[in-house]
């Protein structure tokens, strides 16, 4: 499948369906609404998507790998929000984001963040200009790469009185887990679905 033809079929596939949206929070458990930008790109005909590495000493979500977002500013939509935070933190500038749509609504469970994958294509070679303050380093990571199921793994971790799933990507020298491997789960589903 071509680059143009996995991101139109994509686009396509996300417009037609109703991404989740998660009911009242577990008692006790407040969140907050934040957004990410799952951005791909293509590098020598072969699509990438891009994380970023957040530093040790920031506050929530040290030393994790994310996509990039935050927090949603009072009165902003999940898509603004996304932009904005993929703009503060990776320079990229908005309107070099084509967006495919949204996925589903999550939760972060330690962090108290309701947050909503958007998913877009941003052109390349890309001049990004990583926040120092915010990201400690990019990260590219093929989707073969992602695709490939012995980068899979799942394990059950006991937290609020219950057993939940955290998946692990396996991407290189990195591993991606946590809410950001349970955002891309259901993406490499639908593309998988697609026939990639």
């Amino acid at each position: 499948m071509t680059r143009l033809k996995l991101f139109e079929e994509l686009k396509s596939v996300l417009a037609q369906r109703q991404p989740l949206k998660l009911g009242p929070a577990m008692a006790g458990f407040a969140v907050e609404p934040a957004s990410v930008l799952m951005p791909f790109y293509c590098e020598g005909g072969e699509p990438y998507l891009l994380f970023l590495k957040r530093p040790d000493g920031q506050y929530r979500h040290a030393g994790q790998i994310a996509f990039p977002g935050g927090r949603r500013e009072v009165g902003e939509s999940s898509l603004a929000c996304a932009l904005r935070e993929a703009e503060e933190e990776v320079g990229l500038a908005p309107g070099d984001v084509e967006v495919l749509g949204e996925l589903d609504e999550y939760d972060t469970l330690v962090t108290g963040f309701r947050v909503t994958p958007i998913v877009g294509v941003i052109p390349a070679p890309y001049p990004f200009r990583p926040d120092p303050r915010e990201v400690e380093r990019l990260i590219h990571v093929p989707l073969s790469r992602l695709m490939d199921p012995a980068a899979f793994r799942a394990e059950e971790r006991f937290a609020l009185g219950r057993k939940w799933p955290v998946y692990y990507y396996d991407a290189g020298p990195d591993v991606i887990w946590g809410v950001t491997a349970a955002m891309l789960l259901p993406l490499l589903e639908i593309i998988r679905g697609l026939g990639r």
